[in-house]
């Protein structure tokens, strides 16, 4: 059974994306991104068992006090997991919010700049709980405000090393477009690594769904969707948000 993550990226303390609902409810989604926490609940409601948050402020080599209240906030407000990418600078700071609600953290440049620590983290925490991020360019993972790179499978094998057991896989190319996944890409990385892989970016439909559901005896177990459920692209969204409009007096 492949396991659908909704994304939510934070910037801050707003989402980056609208949510659509069906003609007539525009204004009512809208409002949400505004309302990251709401939004949330609306994920919880359209039976989301995961939630996957992007703090772009981090991402971006900045902090917001907003945006880090915003995801504090949705973690005390919903009971499923919540799973968060950002550029944590440091093993502390992933403790931190490890000990304050977040089930599981992806981690970069931190394999590589404190790998010691990063064992220590996840014996402390279990592979579960502390995964790795490979954001790769044509195979190629790096990062802008650095001179390194690494082939994407060398890197996962890097995080595998330190006790990690599971890849959250994306290309930039595919990210906030409908041109991906590569179910080849997958497929390679999940075998050559032998590590679980959740799947980032580019699902537009539920047929894309099914095709990567193929890839679950390879370990591709999981994957993440932003835009195609803020586009209301599945039909099951149909009917849960035009009930959600309704309960809320179709304002």
């Amino acid at each position: 059974m492949m396991l659908i993550i909704p994304a939510m990226e934070i910037l801050q303390g707003h989402c980056i994306r609208n949510t659509e609902g069906e003609p007539g409810t525009e204004t009512f989604y809208q409002k949400l991104s505004d309302k990251p926490c709401d939004l949330a609940k609306l994920w919880r409601v359209e039976n989301a068992k995961s939630i996957h948050i992007v703090d772009r402020d981090s991402m971006n080599g900045t902090h917001d006090d907003e945006s880090r209240a915003a995801i504090k906030e949705i973690i005390r407000a919903v009971d499923i997991p919540i799973e968060l990418y950002a550029k944590f600078a440091t093993v502390d700071e992933c403790r931190d919010w490890l000990d304050n609600g977040v089930f599981r953290i992806i981690l970069t440049t931190l394999i590589i700049d404190d790998p010691g620590s990063v064992t220590h983290l996840v014996q402390e925490y279990t592979p579960s709980r502390v995964v790795v991020g490979v954001r790769a360019v044509n195979g190629i993972v790096s990062w802008d405000d650095r001179s390194d790179s690494y082939a994407d499978l060398d890197f996962a094998l890097k995080a595998k090393t330190l006790g990690i057991n599971r890849i959250v896989y994306s290309d930039k190319t595919w990210e906030g477009t409908y041109f991906g996944p590569d179910v080849d890409v997958l497929k390679r990385i999940a075998i050559d690594s032998g590590m679980r892989v959740t799947a980032l970016g580019g699902i537009d439909s539920p047929q894309e769904l099914w095709q990567l559901h193929d890839l679950v005896k390879y370990g591709i177990d999981s994957v993440v969707i932003g835009r195609a459920l803020f586009e209301n692209r599945f039909p099951c969204q149909k009917i849960w948000r035009m009930a959600e409009h309704l309960e809320s007096g179709g304002a």
